[in-house]
């Protein structure tokens, strides 16, 4: 009986031991095939790398000849009988040509500034300025100025176009080169007002009108001297420097002019939707950032279908004209009021609550009802008024003010509604 239970398990011990030793072969076999397949790559990637270095070395001696070359350029161009050498004029070539490819009035001038060629010397004992003229308020105001001190700038920052007032002034009214001179003090020139005395350590104001080509005045360039032993730069300069200054004032008014007309209404004159909803996303990031309050006044003519219908366009729009000078007129110049769309207007109030620009609304909604409109009967306005708050945006807070007029219409017009309460 146990021979028979022998066998069966000796012939399991044999199989076992068979099954080692292929797997045992099995191992090797695939260790050798593993070995020969790194020795493969490594070889592959030496020779990967040996490219690699030969391309740096190559890499690394094109550098090298680039900058002994550069330095042999540097050489030359520094040598005083270079023929690559900077002239003055090709200077002033490229001082121009920077001064048109600027927008900022203040960094154009600033620029054209260098064009005079001012000694350290001349800063000491003078200082510069710019004034522009508005051709609408006809005033001077300080666009540029270097060396001036702020109580001096304040003195001059606008000066209306009135003869000796100012020297500016003078200048600009005559279009011609003006000069003021400090003389010894006399009883009778302290009776004489302020504005045309000289400034507190000048010794001469030289005031030039900057010209267009047609001889209009654009402004003014002004020197403060404080020492009148010290000679102006060259007369020749200064007049380039006004030619000059006279191209980038002239740029500056047209693009001015571009800029207004994508801005403005044209039928009102009043600022149009797109730049209104610019201003209002500026004044939201304003009062998020400062945390002032914001608030939007939204108001549209009454009844304004039956002006066209009844007394045609012409008359419809020359009430949307009167009803926008009207608002205009009752609100703060810091205020933005646009024309939103047909006869519907957006207010914009800066750092203003709601009951504060409740008052403004009430305001303007008398402005209208109470004006004598010539071309028709009697026109009226309804407003909504809307606080901005943490969570609105711009397209938020307008819809705001607009469900509060839908309900002004609907309470039955001619009055101002902001959250349910009536005004």
């Amino acid at each position: 009986m146990a021979e028979y239970l022998d066998q069966p398990f000796s012939m399991l011990i044999g199989l076992s031991v068979l099954v080692l030793a292929v797997a045992l072969l099995a191992s090797v076999v695939k260790l050798r095939t593993d070995i020969r397949t790194l020795r493969t790559t490594s070889n592959q990637q030496l020779k990967r790398l040996n490219a690699r270095v030969a391309q740096l070395s190559n890499e690394h001696t094109e550098v090298a000849s680039a900058l002994d070359d550069l330095r042999d350029s540097a050489s030359i161009a520094s040598a005083p009988d270079s023929s690559l050498a900077v002239t003055p004029a090709e200077q002033e070539n490229r001082i121009i040509k920077s001064i048109l490819n600027e927008g900022d009035l203040s960094k154009g001038l600033e620029k054209a500034f260098e064009l005079l060629h001012p000694s350290p010397e001349s800063t000491l004992w003078m200082a510069f300025g710019i004034s522009v003229l508005d051709q609408n308020t006809k005033t001077l105001k300080l666009a540029w100025h270097q060396g001036i001190k702020e109580a001096v700038a304040r003195q001059f920052s606008e000066a209306r176009l009135i003869h000796g007032s100012a020297p500016h002034a003078t200048s600009a009214l005559l279009g011609e080169h003006v000069v003021v001179r400090r003389e010894p003090t006399t009883q009778k020139h302290r009776d004489q007002p302020p504005a045309t005395r000289l400034p507190e350590a000048v010794q001469a104001w030289h005031s030039f009108p900057i010209k267009k080509v047609d001889g209009s005045v654009l402004g003014t360039f002004d020197i403060l001297s404080f020492n009148e032993g010290f000679p102006l730069p060259d007369s020749n300069r200064i007049a380039n420097y006004l030619f000059v200054t006279s191209i980038i004032l002239e740029r500056h008014s047209y693009l001015n002019g571009i800029l207004s007309q994508a801005r403005t209404d044209k039928l009102t004159g009043l600022t149009n939707r797109g730049f209104a909803e610019e201003s209002l996303v500026k004044e939201i990031e304003r009062s998020q950032r400062y945390r002032n309050p914001l608030s939007v006044v939204l108001f549209d003519i009454d009844h304004f279908k039956s002006f066209n219908d009844t007394y045609g366009h012409d008359v419809g729009d020359l009430v949307l004209q009167e009803v926008s000078r009207l608002s205009a007129g009752a609100i703060r110049a810091t205020d933005v009021l646009g024309r939103w769309g047909g006869e519907e207007f957006l207010v914009i109030l800066s750092e203003t609550t709601l009951d504060n620009a409740m008052v403004v609304a009430e305001n303007v909604r008398k402005a209208v009802e109470t004006a004598h409109f010539e071309v028709c009967r009697s026109v009226t306005i309804s407003l909504g008024v809307a606080e901005f708050t943490p969570h609105d945006t711009a397209q938020s807070l307008v819809k705001r003010a607009d469900e509060a007029l839908y309900k002004a219409k609907k309470a039955g017009r001619n009055r101002v509604l902001a959250q349910s309460k009536v005004a």
